[in-house]
This record gives C-alpha cells, structure tokens and sequence, in this order.
C-alpha cells in the first residue's frame, strides 16, 4: 500500500473517531449528551409552564411533543414553550426543533339538562330529528337507524354528543320512537329525560297498537306515553302525560260536541252517555296527574245572575265529586261557576242558550 494511500485510511479513521466522540463525549461536546439534556430542558419548561399533560420524546435535534391539551390555546402555548426553551449546557442554546404532530386537543362533551330528543313527521313525509346521544357509536348507529326507515325523506338530522343522559339504554329509547314515528302518517316525539310522548295520525287501530307495543318494551322507570289518533276511533292514551298541551287536547278531543247534562234545574247528573263521558274524563285527569284541572260550570242568562251562579257552582262541584269518586286526585281538581258571565253564544236564541249550558275543562301546571 503507497503512502498516498495510508494517508487517506488514516483521515477516514480520524473522521469516524471524530464523529464517535462528538456524539458520545459529554456535554457541550457531545450530540447525543445535548440531545438528551435539550429534551429535558423542554420538558421541564412545559411543566413549569403547566403543560404537564405534554411529553417530549427527543430524536437528534428534533422535540416531538406527545399528549392531549385541554385546549386549542393550551396547544399553542405548549408548543411556543417548548421552542423557547433553551438547554444551559448545549454549545447552542437553543439548536432544537419542535414537532407538534402527535400533539392532540382534548375533545370537550358539553352536559345537557334537560337531555333530549325530538322527531316530527310532516304530513308530506319529510321528517326532522334532534337531540342528543351519549356517544359517536349510539350517533352512527342512530343516524344509520334514521336513514334505514326515513331514506330521503330525512330533511335534518341534527343530533349531537353530550354528557347528562339518564342511567338506562338511551339508544334503545331513541330508537323505540323512531320506529314508532315511521308508522304514523304524521306525527312527532319528544323525549325529555326520563319522561316522553309520541303522538300524531295512525292509519289504523291495528297501527296504533303495534306502536304502543313498542312504548311498552323501554326500560322500566322509563315513561313512554302515547297520543295516537285513529279516524272513527276514540282517542287513546297510554302512560302519563307530561305535557300541558297533550292534557289540554285530550279534555278537549274527549268532550268534543257531547255535553254533560244535567237535570232541569238541578246539578244531578243525567244520562248514561254524560256518566260515560265524565269516566273517560276521569281517565284522562289521572293520565294528567302532573296537572290541574278546573272544571268550569257556566248557564245561559235566564233566571237572575245569581241563581244562576249558584247553579253553576253545584254542577261544576257535581263533576268534581264525581271524578274524584273515579279516583281523581281531589288536590288535582278544582271547581268554579261562572254563571252567565262567559256566553260562547247569544241566548237570544234556544240554541245559543243550550251552548252557554255547559261544562269545561281546564288543564293547567298549578292551581
């Protein structure tokens, strides 16, 4: 071997013994002893700076942060700290790079009170869902559950994840109403915690009782209750209701043309169809346990005002006596006449005067 060529082995080994020192002689010499004390110094900065949550994990001169922040702007900080950060002991200060791509946010749930959802049915077809689910699972399998029973006629899904839904299969009551909003030919639910109510027009008795029989499979403490009208067919309610308006309309439906009468001039009631009538009444007021009643008797305007408020008073009194013995509540009910001062006709005419003879329910939150 020539000189020329021991010359040139010999610079080759003083390199390669150069670069052995360089990376394992001690700081400030050595690359790997600064690479270690640079990723020590950034995460103590990041602790002493509260990003604790965050970790560094050095490769060479680069700091790649680790971990989940609790916010956008705690990203950001965390990240400006640990570029700042500047090694004591390093021939260069600060020499290193950060990476931030394994660096995540934390996704915040909002908690929901009252935790609900809702789904209406529109008489062309079209239906719109919202509410929220307690997770992305129960989200996608609900979403796919919409998408299987409405296909295009899903306008608007607008449901989303929160915390705060009631201890029991939530999904399993989401989609026990959408299946039951699918059968109607109109409709719309709302669940509100622990409590719901399905209502709208089914095709048929048949209908009706398929979705009742849904209702009626949800997790027990659960109150699924239901409105389902039936053309040509009385209307039925299953579970308590807790809406005013759903009470509201089901006196109202109940009553409909037929009249409570009474006997000439007396507050006896009288003829089985009233008694009928007053039990269905009495059915729905304990349906309404939530709310009160106020039952109204009102007269027509012959005979002298107060006579006539007295009467009134007796007959709203006989219906109150009445729903109560059928098992009303009587902190639920409460008996006002009104005499002749609210006509709803002219009592010029017989008929006008028989409309003004009459007797009304009011549902309200309180007495």
């Amino acid at each position: 071997m020539g000189n020329f060529s021991k010359w040139v082995w010999g610079l080759v080994i003083i390199a390669v013994m150069a670069l052995l020192v360089g990376w394992l002689a001690p700081a400030p010499i050595g690359a790997k002893a600064n690479s270690t004390e640079m990723g020590n110094t950034v995460q103590t900065a990041l602790n002493d700076g509260g990003f604790g949550w965050a970790s560094v994990d050095m490769s060479g001169n680069v700091a790649r942060l680790q971990g989940e922040a609790p916010s956008e702007v705690a990203k950001t900080a965390a990240i400006a700290v640990a570029k700042d950060a500047e090694c004591g002991k390093c021939a260069d200060r600060r020499w290193h790079v950060v990476d931030a791509s394994a660096l995540t946010v934390e996704k915040i749930i909002p908690t929901q009170i009252p935790y609900t959802f809702r789904g209406a049915l529109g008489g062309d077809g079209r239906v719109v869902l919202n509410g929220y689910v307690g997770n992305e699972d129960d989200l996608g399998r609900l979403q796919a559950d919409a998408k299987a029973l409405f296909a295009d006629n899903l306008s608007a899904f607008n449901v989303k994840i929160a915390k705060g839904a009631p201890q029991l299969d939530w999904y399993a009551v989401a989609k026990a109403h959408l299946s039951g909003l699918a059968k109607l030919k109109s409709g719309e639910f709302a669940i509100t915690d622990m409590d719901s109510l399905l209502s709208g027009e089914a095709e048929s008795a048949d209908v009706r009782a398929s979705i009742n029989t849904l209702l009626a499979g949800l997790p027990d403490g659960f109150n699924g209750a239901s409105k389902i009208n039936v053309e040509n067919a009385a209307p039925l309610v299953i579970g308590q209701l807790k809406s005013e308006d759903a009470c509201q309309d089901l006196f109202n439906e109940l009553k409909g043309e037929n009249k409570i009468n009474f006997a000439y001039d007396k507050a006896d009631v009288d003829g089985g169809a009233s008694t009928a009538l007053l039990d269905s009444m009495a059915v729905a007021a304990k349906q309404c346990s939530s709310f009160h009643v106020t039952v109204g008797g009102h007269t027509d305007s012959n005979g002298p005002a107060e006579y006539n408020l007295n009467l009134s008073q007796q007959r709203a009194s006989a219906v109150e006596a009445y729903l109560i013995a059928q098992g009303v509540a009587s902190a639920n009910i409460t008996a006002i006449g009104y005499g002749e001062a609210q006509p709803i006709a002219s009592n010029d005419t017989p008929q006008g005067a028989a409309k003004n003879r009459r007797i009304e329910f009011k549902v309200t939150r309180s007495r």
